[in-house]
């Protein structure tokens, strides 16, 4: 039956593409030169079998064991991790400040650079070298530009304090403990995070500039409508594409920062920056409970896909 189905499926296929441009496609995808192209993509194609769709898989049966990695035993323990995470004060904590790192960090991210991309698009001196110095922080190694910011946040001779004592905010004697301190660990981090993220969004919404049509804003000026009504009614509108992309991927960027807290507070002072990307390191390479860490990778895995679909359909909605 097996052989049947082998030998007729071919068939069938060549009976629904006999004839005209049908035939022609059925060729490009599955004749002799097509070899070349299955070739040259079969690796990529490999690789994201291997260490995606497959630790996908993987990670989600690890989420229901227990696992020793010094004896090498799985054991089968059910909904516990995914229980005990729940009943775990320090992962509602990472829930809650990933979330608030998220709102203020996409918020800022995407005001400002929608504010410079429109600035760096009009005729001003300078702009190809702005362009440059504002998309550059975002392409620099993380823990690089991590060391200069510890140096700017450092209590005693970091920049940041000496300004903000030049223009008479802040006790020298008492300076601000921006990494250390509970209450300015998390804006520090922020803040951060916005300085390294907005250039590439400056860029994404500079080369979506060049699809709104110049006649729009000419016949905007002959009604008379000034900037503010022009960048509102035509600009915003004309990048919304643009705003969609940059929200997905802005969104599931920020729920899986790591390298930020890693570097900059290691989820500290008591657990005040700590967020699911770090728990979920903490876990499995710091206390080794590969289960308890998969568990929680499904439900940020969950949640991310719930966010994508929610947003892609709002965003039908709004096209249609």
């Amino acid at each position: 039956m097996l052989e049947a189905a082998s030998v007729s499926f071919p068939l069938f296929l060549m009976k629904r593409v006999r004839g005209g441009a049908n035939m022609k496609q059925f060729k490009r995808m599955f004749g002799k030169d097509a070899a070349v192209a299955w070739m040259l993509i079969a690796p990529n194609v490999i690789w994201i079998a291997v260490f995606t769709l497959f630790a996908i898989f993987y990670s989600f049966y690890l989420s229901f064991t227990e696992v020793d990695l010094f004896a090498n035993q799985f054991t089968l323990v059910g909904l516990d991790n995914y229980t005990q995470s729940f009943a775990d004060p320090v992962f509602t904590k990472s829930i809650v400040n990933t979330t608030v790192f998220t709102i203020f960090t996409v918020a800022f991210s995407m005001g400002i650079a929608i504010v410079v991309a429109v600035l760096l698009n009009s005729k001003i001196k300078g702009r190809k070298l702005m362009r440059a110095a504002f998309f550059l922080p975002s392409i620099l190694p993380i823990i690089a530009v991590a060391q200069v910011w510890i140096w700017i946040y450092e209590p005693s001779y970091g920049l940041l304090n000496y300004f903000l004592e030049k223009i008479g905010i802040g006790d020298p004697s008492h300076p601000f403990q921006w990494l250390v301190s509970p209450d300015t660990a998390m804006l520090s981090v922020i803040i951060f995070s916005i300085w390294k993220s907005f250039g590439y969004n400056m860029v994404i919404y500079l080369a979506a500039l060049q699809g709104v049509s110049r006649s729009l804003y000419e016949a905007a000026e002959i009604d008379g409508a000034n900037a503010v009504q022009k960048f509102f009614r035509i600009t915003i509108p004309g990048l919304r594409p643009a705003t969609f992309f940059i929200l997905i991927t802005s969104i599931s960027g920020s729920f899986q920062t790591f390298g930020e807290i890693y570097a900059l507070t290691n989820g500290g002072p008591m657990n005040q920056t700590n967020m699911i990307a770090y728990y979920i390191y903490q876990y499995a390479f710091e206390f080794f409970k590969i289960g308890r860490a998969s568990a929680v990778s499904v439900l940020l895995f969950i949640l991310l896909f719930a966010i994508t679909i929610w947003q892609w359909s709002s965003y039908q909605k709004k096209e249609d």
